[in-house]
């Protein structure tokens, strides 16, 4: 779980028994949380895993928030878990998982799930249109017109700590070796989030996420 590099973010910035009691009380915030999740069509719906960490990082941020730490170091603190996480397994996996994934088979099955998922009818939803490549370079691609998680962190007065949780995105991506460009999110204010995957990857650093054209185009 994602708790778990939480903790690991933790390490030095508090005593050892500190953290365990903030990774103690993320686990049951979210135990208790899970109930209350908006349902949106479960394993039907690929965006239900999206839900679940949106409930896992407000989790998370609210016993940060007791301990006193500040925007930008629970944001920090969320983008390191987020990278953790996902580095997790073995680096020969995801390589072999970005490959796969970066496949023409893989991508017309990506382009169905979101046509799918976008036709379900939920009062909580996301909604998610295909770009077609313009590009050579351009693989694929898909805009966040509505996204679900903001209303979720606006239910809990969380709405600055959402750009944070979009760091993901690169994370993961990154993760598997995989291509992507974002130039802005809704979450910033911007009418879409647009997702594009490449020919190649891009290097780049994610944080400070200055760096990235989502948070410059903010400013």
């Amino acid at each position: 779980m994602v708790f778990r590099w939480t903790a690991a973010s933790l390490a030095g910035r508090f005593s050892n028994s500190t953290v365990r009691n903030i990774e103690r009380d993320s686990i049951e915030l979210f135990r208790s949380l899970f109930p209350t999740l908006p349902y949106i069509g479960g394993k039907e719906n690929g965006e239900t895993i999206n839900v679940i960490m949106g409930g896992i990082i407000i989790s998370i941020i609210q016993p940060l928030e007791d301990k006193g730490l500040t925007e930008r170091e629970i944001g920090k603190i969320i983008f390191d878990s987020f990278k953790g996480y996902f580095e997790a397994r073995p680096k020969l996996v995801r390589v072999i998982i970005g490959k796969i994934l970066s496949t023409k088979y893989a991508i017309r099955r990506m382009k169905k799930r979101v046509e799918h998922d976008s036709k379900l009818k939920y009062d909580f939803k996301f909604k998610i249109e295909v770009v077609e490549p313009e590009t050579d370079d351009f693989k694929f691609g898909y805009n966040y017109t509505t996204c679900a998680l903001c209303e979720m962190f606006e239910s809990n007065n969380l709405k600055k700590y959402h750009k944070y949780m979009c760091l993901g995105d690169y994370a993961l991506f990154d993760s598997f070796g995989i291509g992507f460009k974002r130039t802005a999110t809704i979450a910033h204010g911007a009418p879409i989030c647009d997702f594009r995957f490449t020919q190649k990857r891009e290097k780049r650093a994610v944080w400070p996420p200055e760096n990235l054209t989502e948070w410059r185009e903010e400013e």
